[in-house]
């Protein structure tokens, strides 16, 4: 009999010594807590211009609201830290939110092992956050399209000193600005990814070019809010690609010179006559 009762009960001794091993070194109470609000912190800063939690998702990246459930914990590490190497490896999940939102590649974080528990941590306990950390900013102004299109070529400065964005991308209407070829042209930036997603980022400027030069200069919720407005007008203008915008400027220049040689033609031939003339006297052409 005794032997019965120990094979009923050892599945269920094993499996809460499972549930024990599980939560052996897990944080709790007041350093769960702790752990994280530090973890929202570094997800406002680093993850929350292309992702939610609780939202919805988003052009640039899916709500992380479970992510600790469906993810593995070492998977989530590897992506976070390596996603070009996921992606090139041919990992399916990887490989498939390439495809998802728009070949949009998440940049690669490195963060330090403290700050990497943190963040993990948030996004399995984002509750535990609540009410701490960081504070909503009040509403910005209205949009303001025309001061938009002064920051993008750089007539205003940006208030933390980066480069306007007419300095490695062209845009439809922006004049010669069409030829720059460094980063992709943006005229259809708006209607690409939408309003939520250019905000997401505008606010992060995720790409690897672009985090060395905006890191330490990030646009102001305002200088945001102007350049969304003025991509959105320029959308809605429809105006004439950079490529049909060069042909037409290249055919009023030689407009341009064709008529300033007709001019040089008729000015010469009326410096001409007269000393034709005078030479037809010397030489008793003309009595």
């Amino acid at each position: 009999m005794s032997r019965n009762w120990f094979f009923c009960l050892a599945p269920v001794l094993l499996g809460l010594l499972a549930l024990a091993a599980s939560t052996i070194g897990q944080p709790t109470g007041f350093e769960l807590t702790k752990l994280a609000e530090r973890g929202e912190g570094i997800f406002h800063e680093q993850c929350a211009g292309c992702h939610s939690i609780g939202a919805q998702d988003r052009p640039t990246g899916p709500d992380l609201a479970g992510v600790s459930a469906r993810r593995e914990r070492q998977w989530l590490i590897d992506f976070i830290t390596s996603p070009d190497e996921m992606i090139a490896a041919g990992d399916p999940i990887a490989v498939a939110l390439l495809a998802q939102y728009n070949n949009f590649k998440m940049p690669a974080f490195q963060l330090d092992p403290p700050e990497m528990e943190a963040l993990l941590i948030y996004l399995a306990y984002p509750e535990e956050a609540a009410h701490h950390g960081v504070t909503t900013p009040p509403p910005p102004r209205a949009a303001d399209p025309a001061r938009g299109a002064a920051l993008y070529s750089g007539a205003l400065r940006l208030e933390m000193g980066g480069a306007p964005c007419l300095a490695c991308h062209g845009i439809a209407g922006a004049g010669l600005a069409g030829s720059s070829n460094y980063g992709p042209d943006l005229t259809t930036v708006y209607e690409n990814f939408g309003e939520a997603g250019l905000t997401s980022i505008l606010q992060s400027l995720p790409f690897p070019s672009m985090i060395p030069i905006y890191a330490d200069r990030p646009l102001s919720a305002t200088e945001q809010l102007d350049l969304t407005a003025y991509f959105a007008q320029t959308a809605e203008l429809k105006v004439l690609p950079p490529k049909t915008l060069g042909g037409f400027i290249l055919l009023g220049v030689i407009i341009v010179f064709g008529i300033g040689a007709l001019l040089g033609l008729r000015r010469l031939q009326g410096v001409r006559r007269p000393l034709i003339e005078q030479a037809r006297k010397q030489r008793g052409v003309i009595r």
